[in-house]
């Protein structure tokens, strides 16, 4: 797959509806069928070779084995074979399988064809950082046209896409150098919000831990202007994102007001942290 643009699209004709769980599972299908050909499961699988009998994989040998792994990994039945039961997948089973396809897939990097009886191509040797990247850069393709639109991070969850014009809010990424108390809080924070099935409770946690980072900023001297920063925590503080107490405001549409926070809260810390390095001269 690639960028590009066709007739219709160009000319803003074309009518572009949300993917639906039964393409993006087709989709998905030939994505795996493509790694799995090209031995980017070999790893996990293991296979049948003539001369050395079932040479095990990381899941076990045999589908007996890998259902067994899936089971206890997942606590699912019915994910292995695929093929077989990728029909009856909702989506948070579909979900589910490509994140852990992503834990175990690593690209094969002595590939060879063993001749006898054209027993088959075998690998020994795999790169799974290179193997992530591939499987994540294809799922991305057709994630982001699912629904309201999904990605894959790097850490091998299935996130929701930030909405239009908010993208580069995650894209400023200022290196500090207390990252325990801050990077590291910050994606935290991002990664819970913007999971899958992330529940009301996951975002205000979210919510409260980017109010722990502007605290810690504001508390380290590197403040916004006086004004804004005074409304900024009377947000954090009165409207039931920590230090609970009767006083604080409670009743209000969480789903609206949480993203109006999380984008908000986020967008001050990449201000703070960008002023802080300008005063520095980074």
């Amino acid at each position: 797959m690639s960028d590009k643009k066709y007739y219709a699209a160009r000319k803003g004709i074309s009518k572009l509806k949300p993917m639906e769980i039964q393409v993006l599972k087709n989709v998905f299908f030939q994505i795996y069928r493509e790694f799995e050909g090209d031995l980017y499961f070999q790893e996990a699988t293991g296979y049948h070779c003539v001369d050395e009998g079932e040479v095990r994989g990381l899941w076990g040998c045999g589908d007996g084995d890998i259902e067994a792994f899936i089971h206890w990994r997942l606590g699912m039945d019915d994910i292995w074979p695929i093929k077989k039961n990728i029909e009856n997948y909702d989506e948070p089973t579909l979900f589910t399988v490509i994140e852990f396809l992503y834990d175990y897939v690593s690209e094969p990097t002595d590939k060879r064809y063993h001749n006898w009886y054209n027993c088959g191509w075998h690998s020994s040797e795999y790169d799974r950082e290179n193997g992530r990247e591939k499987y994540r850069t294809k799922i991305n393709e057709v994630l982001k046209d699912y629904d309201t639109g999904y990605e894959l991070s790097s850490d091998g969850e299935i996130l929701e896409i930030a909405p239009t014009g908010l993208e580069t809010v995650f894209e400023e990424i200022v290196q500090t150098d207390d990252p325990d108390r801050i990077d590291t809080r910050r994606q935290n924070a991002i990664s819970k919000y913007m999971r899958y099935g992330a529940t009301i409770s996951d975002k205000k946690e979210a919510i409260r831990e980017l109010a722990d980072v502007l605290e810690f900023l504001k508390k380290s001297g590197i403040r916004l202007q006086k004004k804004d920063e005074s409304d900024l925590f009377r947000i954090i503080n009165n409207f039931d994102i920590r230090h609970h107490n009767k006083s604080q405001q409670g009743e209000y549409d969480k789903e609206i007001w949480y993203d109006w926070m999380f984008y908000t809260f986020l967008s001050s810390i990449n201000v703070l942290l960008k002023l802080e390095g300008d005063e520095n001269g980074d």
